[in-house]
C-alpha cells in the first residue's frame, strides 16, 4: 500500500502511512462496550480504549447485518464514514497511539464492508464503488490482510493486546473475511477464533470463581467478654437470691396463713373456756 505521495508506509506503521491524527483535547472520552445493543441501551464497560472507541462501529456492524431491509447505500456510507472519523478522534484522545488506531481502521472498515456487502440489498446494490475501505486506505478488499495483520500481532500478544481483544470481537460478531470463501472455512476460522480466544484469556489470567472471596471476615481469636466474673461469685449470688427469696415467700405464705385462721381463732377459745366451766 503507498503513500498519497507514492511512497511506502513507514517501518513501524502497522497498516497505514497516514500521518498522525490531530488530537482533539476537548472531546468527551465516554464510549462504551456495545457489541450488541444499541449505545443508549450498553453499560459503562470496555476491555480496553480501543474497544471503547470502536463499539458504535461494531454495534453498526451487527445492526446492518440483522437489519432485512434496505437502506440507502450512500446515507450509510456518509454515516460510517463519520462514525470512523469520530473514532479516530475518541481512540487518539484516550492515549492510543496513532499506528494502532489507523490498523484498527482498517479493521473497522473491512468489518462494516463486510457487513453490508453479505446482506441480501447490500450485494445487489453499488457498495462495492462506496465501500469504506476504498474510501479511507484505497484498498477494496481487507479479508485477506486482516488475518495477515492477526498473525503478525499475536507474535507479540503482550505489547498488541488491545487490537487482539478489537479482532477478537470482530471474529465473535461475525466476520469472516478470507474464510468466506473457503471450502472448509468455517472450520479453520473457528480454530482462529478459538486459538485467539486463548491467548487473550492466556494473558489475563483466569477469573476468579468466588463471588466473594472475602465472605468470611476476621478469623482472629475470640473476643473478651465485657465482664470477667469468677463462677463462685456467680454461683454464691444465685444462692444469695434463692434464699431471699424463700424467706420473702415464707413470711408472704405465714402472714396469709394467720389471716385465713383468724375467724376459727375466736370459736376455738369459746369452746375451750365452755369445757373447762362444765368441769368444775
Amino acid at each position: 500500500m503507498l503513500s498519497h505521495n507514492g511512497q511506502p508506509p513507514a517501518a513501524d506503521s502497522l497498516l497505514s502511512d497516514a500521518g498522525a491524527t490531530p488530537r482533539y483535547d476537548e472531546l468527551e472520552a465516554r464510549m462504551v462496550f456495545a457489541a450488541r445493543v444499541r449505545p443508549a441501551e450498553s453499560f459503562s464497560v470496555s476491555l480496553n480504549p480501543l474497544v471503547a472507541a470502536a463499539a458504535p462501529l461494531l454495534s453498526e456492524a451487527v445492526r446492518i447485518r440483522s437489519n432485512p431491509h434496505g437502506e440507502d447505500l450512500h446515507a450509510l456510507q456518509a454515516q460510517l464514514g463519520a462514525a470512523i472519523r469520530q473514532f479516530e478522534y475518541r481512540a487518539l484522545q484516550d492515549g492510543v497511539e496513532s499506528a494502532q488506531v489507523m490498523a484498527a481502521r482498517y479493521v473497522l472498515c473491512s468489518v462494516l464492508d463486510e457487513a453490508v456487502v453479505t446482506t441480501p440489498w447490500g450485494v445487489a446494490g453499488e457498495w462495492s464503488q462506496l465501500s469504506l475501505l476504498s474510501g479511507f486506505h484505497n484498498e477494496t478488499f481487507g479479508g485477506e490482510k486482516v488475518f495477515q495483520l492477526l498473525e503478525r500481532l499475536a507474535r507479540n500478544p503482550v505489547k498488541h493486546l488491545a487490537m487482539l481483544e478489537l479482532l477478537y470481537l470482530c471474529l465473535a460478531l461475525g466476520f469472516e473475511g478470507r474464510y468466506r470463501v473457503l471450502p472448509r472455512g468455517m472450520l479453520e476460522l473457528e480454530a482462529v477464533r478459538d486459538g485467539l480466544y486463548r491467548q487473550i484469556r492466556q494473558l489475563h489470567g483466569d477469573v476468579p470463581r468466588e463471588l466473594s472471596p472475602h465472605w468470611e471476615g476476621l478469623t482472629g481469636g475470640q473476643r473478651r467478654p465485657l465482664f470477667n466474673v469468677p463462677a463462685w461469685k456467680v454461683a454464691l449470688a444465685a444462692v444469695a437470691c434463692l434464699g431471699v427469696l424463700y424467706v420473702s415467700f415464707a413470711w408472704a405464705l405465714g402472714a396469709q396463713r394467720d389471716h385465713a385462721l383468724q375467724p376459727y381463732l375466736g370459736t376455738d377459745a369459746a369452746i375451750e373456756f365452755s369445757t373447762q366451766s362444765g368441769m368444775k
